[in-house]
């Protein structure tokens, strides 16, 4: 064989000889390319993932966030329309008090508009009572409870102030056109005449609560002014019913229901729930929201 033969024989060789090494070697870059690949895929996968968590967070943080904006302006209404209502109720009673006088109608309307801003408060407590938290609710039960028991002792001697205006106008004569016969108007005097005595017995005694609940303990003075006090009671004209004669008897036996001790605990507890109310309230309502 010739030079040239040798020389193209080694040359053949050589280049088979580095076949396998370009196979090997084109198999590793082949893998090291795919698994650069899948490590960038995951990588982009991962980026991915975590931007879809991050802007999702996002959107859960605004979420919670607008729902919590949300619950505090529907506690803040509902607190309001609770102290505004509790407000009315105490209004209406007020007028209960400073406007009635003996023409049963005036009693009527200022009665129905009590009772009407009492419903409108236990409406707006029920509210509140749902709304929560426990210990607001607690503290708007008190107000419910204590501002009921004040406007039920007002109204009760609306009742009773209403009943005096009618004798009084009837001693004087005024309760009806045309004036009253003077024996009426006689009567009457002599019933407010004995319920005055009977008050002020009962004031410079030593009487605890009503005397007629232990007739036996009643003294001497105090036996002669009750049977005096039922007797002239009895002849009042029947214009004063039997039922406004026997109000008029509790209101100077047992004094008027806003001057008892107990209508001074009611007043006394129903401002200390509503100071108490406004500052839960306001602790509720700036309290930062959880997300």
């Amino acid at each position: 064989m010739d030079l040239q033969g040798i020389g193209a024989v080694a040359a053949a060789g050589v280049t088979l000889a580095t076949i396998p090494v370009l196979l090997v070697t084109g198999r590793w870059t082949t893998r090291a390319a795919l698994q650069a690949a899948r490590e960038a895929g995951r990588a982009g996968f991962a980026q991915a993932q975590a931007t879809y968590s991050s802007a999702l967070d996002a959107v859960n943080a605004q979420a919670a966030a607008t729902h919590a904006q949300w619950r505090r302006g529907i506690q803040r209404d509902a607190y309001a329309a609770f102290l505004l209502a509790d407000h009315q109720v105490r209004e209406a009673t007020e007028r209960l008090i400073t406007e009635v006088d003996a023409d049963p109608s005036t009693l009527t309307m200022l009665m129905e508009e009590v009772n009407t801003t009492k419903a409108a408060l236990r409406a707006a407590y029920v509210v509140v009572d749902l709304e929560g938290p426990s210990d607001l609710a607690f503290t708007a039960d008190s107000i419910l409870t204590h501002a009921f028991l004040v406007a039920e002792a007002n109204q009760r001697e609306a009742v009773m102030e209403r009943a005096w205006h009618q004798l009084v106008g009837m001693s004087e004569g005024s309760w009806m056109v045309g004036g009253i016969a003077a024996v009426h108007r006689d009567q009457a005097r002599v019933f407010m005449e004995c319920l005055v005595r009977v008050q002020v017995a009962i004031a410079n005694g030593s009487y605890q609560g009503d005397p007629r609940h232990n007739p036996d303990g009643m003294d001497e003075e105090m036996t002669e002014l009750t049977s005096a006090a039922y007797g002239a009671m009895s002849r009042v004209d029947d214009a004063l019913s039997l039922r406004d004669r026997a109000l008029l008897l509790d209101m100077h036996y047992r004094g008027r229901p806003r001057h008892r001790s107990d209508f001074e605990g009611w007043a006394a507890e129903l401002e200390r729930a509503r100071s108490e109310f406004v500052r839960v309230a306001r602790d509720e309502l700036g309290s930062t929201p959880s997300t």
